[in-house]
C-alpha cells in the first residue's frame, strides 16, 4: 500500500470502497464495479485508469459520502510525478510563480483606469474590518471590482501573494506548503476582521485547503463576496435600478461545488435580483462540468483544456439561453480564451458585470477582447515549447 505519510491526505480508515466517488464522475464514465476496482488500485499505489482520465475537477471529493478525499489520492500521485520528473517547459508561462506570465502580461493591455486600480491594490495595506483579496484572476480583470457596491471594502492584493490554487490542482504539494507558509507570515501582523473573496477558488484555498492540509494560520474570517453582496441587496443597501428581463444559463465552478449551496445558490439569487431568468444546464451544480482549466493539471496539455471547455460551452448553448453567466474569475478567463475556438452565440458575462449594470453603472466588459491578447501571448510564449522534452522545477528555478 502506498502510504509514506508525506502529504497523505486521503482518509483510508473511512473508505469502504463504495466506488461512489468515481462512479458519479462525469469524465471517468465508470460503472460501479470498475469504480471500485480503480479505487483499490489507487489505494494500493498501482497504475489506474483514473490517473489517465482525471481532469482534476475535484468533484469526487464532493461525491464521497464519507469525506475520504479521493481527489487528494490522485493528486498525491501527481505530486510524486512532479518531484521525480518536474514540469514540461511549456507549462512555465502559465505558472503564477513566473514573474511574466499569461495573466501579468495583460496589465499593459488594460485601460488607464484599470491600471490605476491594480496599482492602488498593490500599495494598499490589507487591514480593516472588511478586506477583499482580489487573487490572480481578478487582478487580470480589475474592472469587475470597479463598482459603487464595493464602497467601504478595502481591496488589497498583488501577484506575489497567490493562493496557490494552480499548484494544488496539479499536485505540486511542496509549492502549496510554501504558499501556506508565505501567506501565514504575510498576514500574521495584519489587522483584518473578515476577508472577502470574489473567486471561489481562492475562498476554498484560504478556508479549507491551506489551513486544514498545509498548516496555514489565519486570524481573520473568510467570506464569499457574493454572500456579502446578497446581504446588502436584501438589506436595501444595494439598489437595483435596472432589470435585464432575459434568459441566461449559469456555470458553477469546481470550487463552488466543494463550498456548497451558499456560493452556488447565492450567485443564482443575485442574478435573479437583476431580473434574469436562469435556464439550468442538463448537468448543473454538483453534477456540473469544469470550465476546462483543471484539465491541464494532468497531462499539461492545452488541447485537454480546450476540449473540456467545449463540453461545457456546448452544454450552455443547448439551453437556448441568450447569455452564458458565471461567477468565477478563472472560469471567466478560460471560457473567453476557448471561445475563440468554439464561437458560441452566447456572450460570456461575469456575475459582477450583471450587478454593475443593474445598479446603473458602466457595462464595460473587456474580458473577450483581452482574452485575444492573452491567447496570442500563450501561442507565442508557450506553444513553441509544446514538443520540447525539457522540464523544470519551480522551487529549483
Amino acid at each position: 500500500m502506498d502510504r509514506d505519510n508525506h502529504f497523505d491526505f486521503f482518509h483510508y480508515d473511512k473508505c469502504d470502497l463504495c466506488g461512489e466517488c468515481f462512479y458519479r464522475c462525469q469524465y471517468l464514465k465508470f460503472n460501479k464495479k470498475t469504480a471500485v476496482e480503480e479505487m483499490k488500485k489507487l489505494i494500493e499505489g498501482k497504475p489506474s485508469k483514473v490517473l489517465k482520465k482525471c481532469i482534476s475537477c475535484n468533484a469526487c471529493n464532493n461525491f464521497c459520502p464519507h469525506g475520504c478525499r479521493p481527489y487528494e489520492l490522485i493528486t498525491r500521485r501527481w505530486h510524486k510525478r512532479y518531484r521525480r520528473n518536474g514540469l514540461p517547459v511549456r507549462a512555465e508561462y502559465l505558472m503564477p510563480s513566473t514573474t511574466s506570465n499569461f495573466r501579468t502580461d495583460m496589465v499593459n493591455r488594460m485601460s488607464k483606469r484599470e491600471q490605476e486600480l491594480v496599482e492602488t491594490w498593490y500599495k494598499t495595506p490589507p487591514e480593516g474590518e472588511l478586506v477583499l483579496y482580489p487573487g490572480c484572476n481578478t487582478l487580470a480583470l480589475p474592472h469587475l471590482l470597479d463598482a459603487s457596491f464595493m464602497e467601504g471594502v478595502v481591496i488589497a492584493g498583488d501577484w506575489q501573494h497567490c493562493c496557490g490554487e494552480m499548484f494544488f490542482r496539479m499536485g505540486l504539494y511542496d509549492e502549496v506548503k510554501r504558499t501556506a507558509e508565505k501567506l501565514t507570515g504575510y498576514y500574521e501582523d495584519k489587522s483584518i476582521g473578515t476577508m472577502l473573496f470574489p473567486c471561489p477558488a481562492c475562498l476554498n484555498m484560504f478556508t479549507n485547503v491551506l489551513p486544514e492540509q498545509f498548516g496555514a494560520e489565519f486570524k481573520f474570517k473568510t467570506k464569499y463576496l457574493g454572500t456579502y453582496l446578497l446581504e446588502k441587496i436584501e438589506a436595501g443597501e444595494i439598489r437595483i435600478d435596472r432589470e435585464f428581463n432575459q434568459k441566461v444559463t449559469l456555470h458553477d465552478s469546481c470550487h463552488a461545488r466543494i463550498l456548497g449551496e451558499e456560493v452556488m445558490e447565492g450567485a443564482r439569487q443575485i442574478l435573479e435580483y437583476t431580473g434574469v431568468e436562469i435556464l439550468e444546464m442538463e448537468l448543473n451544480k454538483e453534477e456540473g462540468l469544469c470550465c476546462g482549466i483543471a484539465a491541464g493539471a494532468n497531462r499539461y496539455s492545452p488541447f485537454d483544456i480546450v476540449f473540456s471547455s467545449f463540453k461545457e460551452l456546448w452544454q450552455g448553448q443547448k439551453t437556448g439561453a441568450r447569455e452564458f453567466a458565471l461567477y468565477c474569475g478563472g472560469c471567466n478567463i478560460t471560457f473567453n480564451l476557448c471561445r475563440w475556438f468554439f464561437p458560441t452565440r452566447q456572450p460570456i458575462r461575469h456575475l459582477l458585470d450583471y450587478l454593475k449594470e443593474a445598479c446603473g453603472e458602466s457595462g464595460y466588459n473587456p474580458s473577450q477582447k483581452r482574452s485575444k491578447f492573452m491567447l496570442f501571448n500563450i501561442l507565442v510564449k508557450s506553444f513553441p515549447r509544446l514538443l520540447s522534452n525539457k522540464t523544470f522545477w519551480i522551487s529549483r528555478g
